[in-house]
């Protein structure tokens, strides 16, 4: 019933309902150690219909679909990031559309993560002609929000490469973090709120930028315990822990990818001593 930093429109819904509690009191002639016992059905009686929801995992296995984390001013949120390869206009050049509200910065990580997926384009056996003759489609669910941050660039090259071969996302995957043009995986802000997103919207495995680890410290350990959390360096370890195959090493063409698979942490880990990075 409430979407904000602090709590002030809680306490002012907490009063809401003491007040109808009140009044009910009056009606009934209750006896002054009357007791109420307020649980969650009761509450949508007082105050109606839920006004706000969070992003919930779909799980699903979805081509071009892949679950993205976001920090806004209420803390973070899931937010999908879909993309898909249509027939250009002219037949002659491709081109990147994005839309969803997106701001500049979104929209460079968008041409950055297309510049990888274009240079790994043999490695990831997709078709060099396609780049020429289709326009490439990305959409972050959600249009009617602005959208700003350099955290969803890993998100954007996951949903291309998967629209580009066909291989479904896991659904039950999320990510967040920044790409640069050869594929590394640059740091993000926003790791506690993120997690606890995740984690919120039934999310089982988080990818993560490596040189985020240490901000692992500051998340709840119910979140950490019940999550397995990915530590990657590069966008071909995203791949192999975000796409849905039996086998990681067959979404590439090459023996092996660029570099080897991500860090796991997993429950129980111990938490790094390093301070957190503002």
């Amino acid at each position: 019933y409430t979407k904000e930093a602090g709590v002030r429109s809680l306490e002012r819904e907490i009063a809401s309902v003491c007040r109808k509690i009140a009044r009910e009191f009056i009606k009934k002639g209750m006896p002054a150690n009357a007791r109420f016992a307020i649980t969650p059905a009761k509450i949508e009686k007082y105050l109606g219909p839920h006004r706000y929801t969070y992003g919930k995992a779909d799980l699903q296995d979805i081509v071009g679909t892949v679950n993205g984390l976001a920090v806004t001013a209420v803390g973070g949120d899931l937010l999908s990031v879909e993309a898909t390869v249509v027939p250009s206009a002219d037949q002659s050049s491709g081109k990147l559309i994005i839309t969803g509200m997106i701001k500049q910065v979104m929209e460079e990580s968008g041409h950055a993560a297309l510049t990888y997926v274009r240079s790994r384009a043999e490695a990831l056996n997709v078709d060099e002609t396609l780049f020429s003759r289709k326009d490439i489609h990305v959409h972050v669910l959600d249009g009617a929000i602005p959208k700003d941050g350099p955290s969803a660039g890993i998100t954007m090259a996951t949903a291309m490469v998967s629209a580009l071969t066909g291989i479904p996302v896991r659904g039950d995957v999320a990510m967040t973090g920044e790409i640069s043009l050869q594929g590394r995986v640059l740091p993000i802000g926003g790791v506690k709120e993120k997690l606890i997103a995740a984690h919120r919207g039934g999310i089982k495995k988080v990818i993560i930028p490596k040189k985020n680890e240490k901000d692992l410290r500051d998340v709840p350990e119910v979140v950490r315990k019940n999550m397995e959390i990915v530590c990657v360096s590069h966008v071909d370890e995203v791949l192999r822990n975000a796409l849905k195959v039996d086998d990681p090493d067959s979404i590439f063409k090459v023996e092996k990818p660029l570099v080897a698979a991500g860090t796991t942490r997993r429950a129980g880990a111990a938490r790094p001593s390093s301070s957190r990075a503002h």
